[in-house]
């Protein structure tokens, strides 16, 4: 029995290849206008196809320009987008900065104010809830040296009083609080009276004026501060401005409304004066 073949594949489509240019070869050679005319022929239907694989081509190249050109403009919109991000950054940075020493300075010109008192200034933490600021935390605490009772001072005005103090933070009530009542007198005269808390009247920015002598020389605009009898308020402290005053329905004292210097919807850093009504003294 014979053994089978090997490898005549390869081989004879390479005699196949090498038989066709030998016959294009002699063709060639033996009639030149047959193979002008097989030139042709082979034009004919190599042209078109050369035309549109060149066509699609650039089409193809045109694409890949655009593609790779829209990815650039992803890339530099992306790379603006970051850089924006960083200016607001920074911008919001600078506005804190700005709200932080203007609030600074507020400060250190409350604290020139009443230079004859120990002071100590904190940032406001925390507030109850609501519109305004009934109560607050503040930073600093018993280890700053703050006891219950020391006045606070914010926006050039008086704010309240502290209520409860923690190892690093303390409770500040104010004095809109609907009950809350200070000892008050006008600058100008003298005339003595009860600044009290009112939250109805403050949603007017407006604290209430009781206990007014009928005959006692209280106008609109006068200033208003804590009066020497307070029992807790240091006195001398801004509260703010008389808006009006009006004779009670038993014409045997007037009543009126007050507008605070104090800003209680805003409050940021305050200025807690150490000194206690209590005692004088700085603890």
């Amino acid at each position: 029995m014979s053994e089978p073949r090997r490898n005549r594949g390869p081989r004879g489509g390479l005699l196949i290849v090498i038989g066709i240019c030998l016959f294009l070869m002699l063709v060639s050679s033996l009639s030149p206008g047959f193979a002008r005319v097989l030139r042709d022929g082979i034009g004919t239907v190599l042209m078109p196809m050369q035309k549109g694989m060149n066509r699609a081509g650039s089409y193809l190249s045109g694409r890949l320009e655009d593609l790779q050109e829209l990815r650039r403009v992803r890339e530099d919109n992306e790379r603006l987008e970051e850089e924006l991000g960083q200016l607001r950054e920074e911008n919001a940075k600078l506005k804190l900065n700005e709200q932080e020493l203007a609030a600074m300075r507020e400060l250190l010109h409350l604290q020139e104010q009443y230079q004859e008192y120990e002071s100590l200034g904190a940032h406001v933490i925390g507030r109850s809830s609501g519109n305004w600021y009934q109560s607050f935390l503040i930073d600093k605490g018993s280890k700053d040296g703050l006891e219950v009772g020391m006045n606070v001072m914010a926006g050039g005005g008086l704010v309240g009083l502290i209520t409860a103090v923690g190892n690093n933070h303390a409770t500040v009530s104010t004095i809109i609080n609907t009950g809350r009542y200070v000892s008050a007198m006008t600058t100008r005269s003298g005339n003595s009276f009860i600044v009290a808390g009112s939250l109805e009247l403050y949603a007017d920015g407006m604290l209430a004026l009781e206990s007014i002598p009928l005959n006692a020389d209280v106008e609109p605009g006068d200033m208003v501060v804590t009066s020497n009898i307070s029992d807790v308020y240091l006195p001398g402290l801004l509260i703010g401005y008389v808006e009006e005053t009006i004779t009670d329905a038993n014409r045997l004292q007037r009543s009126g409304t007050l507008r605070p210097v104090a800003d209680f919807d805003n409050l940021d850093m305050v200025l807690v004066i150490t000194t206690l009504k209590s005692t004088g003294e700085t603890p």
